[in-house]
Parts: C-alpha cells; structure tokens; sequence
C-alpha cells in the first residue's frame, strides 16, 4: 500500500482482494485502466496476469474463481467491459465470485457528460453500468470519499453471494490519497440467525424421522460454499446413497461405495434414477434444476425433499430463512438416521473394458474414448470439460479422488474451457491440468493457449476433432453445413501460439494410436501437450441423442412435455 498513514484508492481496492484470496488478476490494457494497471504491477501478493481478450479474462477468472474462492478481471470502459459481460453472465448462473474492475473516464469528464470514446458519443456514462447489473449482484462506482465503505460493501456482497460484482474506477480516482483501511476485510460469514434454523431443524427431523430410504443429492452451490468436507463426511457417517448434478461434478468422492453417479431427471441411468425417485426422503445441497439436468422429468416429489440452498432451507414445501448452509448440513448430520436398506452399489454407466489395443487400427469410438480418458485421470486432477461432446463424455466417468472438476453446464457457453483452464492452471499450478475440448468450442477462445504456454502451465490438451458443432448436431441438422467449421491444424496450434517453448503434440485417428499416446501422458508432462482425436462426426457419446431429442421438443414445441413433479422453476 501507499506510504505513511495514506494509501490511494487502487491500491485499497487491491489490498481487500489480497485480504479475500486473490492473488492474480487478469484482463486487458485500455486507456482508462492503465493507472490502476500500474498499481497492480507494483502491488506485493498480486500479479498481473494478461488475457487475449475481455470474454477470455472474463473467462479465466470464473476458472481461477472455482479453485482459490474468488478472481477479479480488468477491462476498460465501453468495448472492453461489454465484451465480459458474457462471462459475467455465466458466473452469475453458475455462482461464481468474480469482481469485475473497469476503468472508467474521470470524475469531471462524466459529470459534464462530455463525448467520448468508447462509448454512444451522448453523455450517458451509467448506461453500461446499467448492463452490468442485470449480471451482478452489486455495483459501485468508486470515489475518494466513498471508497473504503463501497469496496467493504461490495466485496461482501460478493463473497456471502457468491456471484460476481462491478466496481468502476475513474480515471483520476484511481490516484487520489485516502486513508488506509482501519481493519482487513476478512471472509464475511452469515450472521447466526437461531430461530429459522431451529425451525428448519425441527421440520426436518420430522421429515426424517420416518425414513428408510434416505438419499442425497448435490449440486454446485455446495462446493461454493466449501461444504465438500461436511457432505462428504454426513454421506459416510449416515450411510446414505448420494448422487451429484452435473453442475456438482468433483464434491462427492466418487471412489467409494456411496456414490450412485450423475442424476439428471429422465436422462439418468435407471438404477441411479430409482435410488433418488424411490427415497422416502431426499436432501438436496446446493442444487440447481433446469431443463438440461431434469426440471421436466424429474419424479420427484417436493413433499419429501429438503433443501439446503444458498441462504434458505426448505423442507416439503415450507421454506426457513435466513438459514446458512454450513449450519443447515451441520444440523443435518446431527439428526440424520443411519440408513440401513442395501442398495445397488456403483451404479455408473456399463462401459466396455477401459484397456485399449495399442496395435488396433479401428477408428476412435466415442464408446471406446471416454474410458481410455477415464484410465488417463489421476487423483487430485483438474479436469476442464467443455460444453457439448467432452461434457458428456465426462459425464460417463468415475472420477478419482481429488479430482476438481470445471464446466459451466447451466450458462452452456462453447469457448468456456480453454480460457477457464488458464483461470484454474493459475489459480493451483502445483496440480495437473486436463483441458477436453471440441474442435468447434476451441475455435471460440483459442488465443488463450498463447497464455497457457507463456505462463509456464503444462497441461495435457485432448482436442475432439469431429468436424463441427456435433452437440448442435444432436438437436437438429445433423447433415446441415451450418454445423460444419473449418478443419485446422489443431495439434500445431501450441507452436503456431509460440515461438519460444517446446510443445509436444499429437493426432490421432485410431485405437491403436490412442493407446500409445495416452501410455505415455503419466503424471504431469515435461512440455504443454495438445493431443488431436480425430472422430466420426456422427458418433454421439452416451447420453447426446436421448439429450438432443429433448432439446429440440423443449426449444421448438409450442408445448413442453412435462413428466416430473417440480415447479416450473426448479426447486428453492
């Protein structure tokens, strides 16, 4: 911070960050933000870290977000924050807490209502902070005098919301002198309310009390509140089945006997399907129905389930608040019956045998694929599907303990992976990274491989070349050349973004090929390593067509075919 007993503004901001966990910060250079810029640049604990574009840093900090708890972007006003805004969106859906810095024009320049670049040339200067608002939870716009109470306010919101914010600096405010904070901004924790818990407790062990077939169900905002000890650790002390959402994928550890697999409504496999439909009683942590996980076919009745959200709890209908999360599944696991009926154990997919024939010349299935990346995971990866085919793919894995696992499959946005595996890279370098993307995804955001290089990072790249947007393919117009892109090199792709660092790469068109590449991809690798899975565009992984078929009577029926219990938006 500044000498003496003042400090400036940027670097007061910077100092909460620090206080809150971030350690790095991307984005990009504007005229605007380049003062806050060098304050970061001589900031102790906090590194710059550059991006190609907005979208890619907007990207890369949701990723580093997910890992180290929270991550912060730069851009600049006008252009540069409107093209993060799309990623602002997806932190938003998903629950991620990002801060998002602009620079912004100074203080007189704005109260004159001047005409100036970067934005519609009439004055309006809180036009896109109006956009920004419908994807962030708070907004502020600092000046000398407001800045300690506004960044405290903010950076709250932002923590106990888990969802991203927007602080502008002015140009001149940047610089100006203000005292120093008079304490660290630790993490904030809910204020203890007894009375709603007491009551959510007491509902809920009425609930319970009857149970027999108890089951557990996760979802995201579990992991985002850090709950993965305690649902880890209730599942086992109670003996109780437990599945995950896709949006929960890497909270439960799906080595042991508990772990049912993925519940996605009418789309799950029918064993996992009984275990969570057939529960007497069903606890939900953290979870989020839409359509693409079950809202239209989940049978599930709302008259046996508890749940555990973001700031409520709800059993059979009647909804306790304030209620933190951390003390509901703590209440939980006090007065949870140990289950005793025997289910089915590991219920996921049944797959041919994972060993792969290294002289085989067959072409690469997808059925044959997705075990191979299965055997190639190790404990403690992060692994970075991408939306459409790797997504589901994963999906049909056990992963190994340890393993974190990032994907946006609410947003759904294609490009997500590549910038948002930088964004975790960064975040914990120590671990192995594992980014599966789609030739047509990786097309969206490639120029963040440049940072992956430069960076140092050495992550192993599968690249599914199957010729275009085969998710969208799953949906409508298989044989439409609307779903075809351009065939690249992608295996070159690491030299084409570097002139400097030696890269290893591969393409491969057969079993055979397969097997000998991922032999060889044990721990992590010595250089980046990009491997290009040629495939048959018309090959499908398990779940795509019954999902696809879905899709399309969901986004163009005038009527929507509902098979489940639950309110139109999802359970709360």
């Amino acid at each position: 911070m500044g000498s003496g007993q003042e400090t400036r503004v940027g670097e007061l901001l910077l100092g909460r960050l620090h206080d809150l966990g971030v350690r790095h910060i991307f984005g990009v250079p504007g005229d605007y933000n380049m003062e806050f810029l060098d304050q970061i640049e001589a900031f102790p604990g906090i590194e710059w870290v550059g991006s190609c574009n907005e979208l890619n840093a907007a990207y890369a900090a949701d990723g580093y977000a997910r890992l180290a708890g929270i991550g912060a972007l730069v851009t600049t006003f006008g252009p540069g924050e409107l093209s993060a805004v799309n990623g602002l969106a997806g932190a938003m859906a998903e629950s991620v807490p990002v801060v998002s810095i602009v620079g912004g024009p100074t203080t007189e320049i704005m109260q004159r209502r001047a005409a100036m670049h970067h934005s519609l040339g009439d004055g309006d200067f809180e036009r896109w902070v109006r956009i920004a608002a419908e994807v962030t939870v708070a907004q502020t716009t600092l000046t000398a005098a407001n800045a300690d109470a506004e960044t405290a306010r903010v950076l709250r919101e932002c923590w106990l919301q888990r969802r991203p914010v927007y602080v502008r600096i002015p140009g001149d405010v940047a610089r100006q002198r203000v005292a120093p904070p008079a304490r660290r901004l630790d993490r904030p924790v809910p204020a203890p309310a007894p009375d709603p818990l007491d009551a959510f407790t007491a509902a809920a062990q009425r609930l319970l009390a009857e149970a027999v077939r108890p089951a557990l169900l996760v979802g995201h905002l579990a992991m985002r509140y850090g709950l993965t000890g305690a649902v880890n650790a209730f599942v086992e002390e109670r003996n109780w089945p437990a599945a995950t959402q896709s949006l929960g994928r890497g909270l439960l550890d799906e080595t042991r006997s508990n772990f049912l697999g993925i519940y996605n409504g009418g789309d799950s496999t029918e064993p996992v399907r009984q275990v969570i439909e057939g529960a007497d009683a069903l606890v939900c942590v953290g979870t989020k129905f839409f359509d693409w996980d079950g809202l239209f076919s989940a049978d599930l009745d709302p008259a046996r389930i508890v749940v555990v959200g973001a700031a409520s709890a709800t059993v059979a209908g009647t909804t306790f608040a304030p209620v933190a999360p951390e003390e509901a599944v703590r209440r939980l696991r006090d007065i949870a019956p140990e289950r005793t009926v025997e289910w089915p154990r590991y219920l996921g997919e049944q797959r041919p045998p994972a060993v792969l024939d290294p002289d085989s010349r067959a072409p690469i299935r997808q059925a044959r694929l997705w075990p191979a990346v299965e055997e190639l995971l190790e404990p403690g990866d992060i692994v970075v599907p991408e939306t459409g085919t790797p997504s589901f793919g994963v999906a049909t894995l056990r992963l190994p303990r340890g393993v974190t696992c990032v994907q946006p499959p609410l947003w759904g946005a294609i490009g997500y992976a590549t910038a948002a595996a930088f964004g975790a890279g960064t975040a914990a370098p120590e671990r192995r990274l594992v980014l599966i993307t789609g030739d047509g995804s990786l097309q969206q955001t490639v120029q963040e491989l440049s940072r992956v290089v430069a960076t140092g990072q050495r992550p192993i790249i599968i690249v599914v070349n199957n010729g275009g947007y085969t998710v969208e393919r799953a949906i409508n117009g298989p044989h439409q050349h609307y779903n075809d892109i351009d065939n690249w090199r992608y295996s070159e792709l690491l030299s084409v973004f570097n002139r400097h660092v030696p890269c290893d790469s591969y393409v491969v068109g057969t079993e055979g090929e397969l097997a000998q590449v991922f032999g060889r991809l044990r721990g992590t690798p010595a250089r980046p390593t990009i491997v290009e899975v040629l495939a048959d565009p018309q090959d499908l992984p398990a779940g795509m067509p019954e999902w696809g078929r879905e899709t399309a009577s969901v986004d163009y029926q005038q009527a929507v075919t509902r098979s489940g219990w639950l309110p139109w938006g999802g359970l709360s």
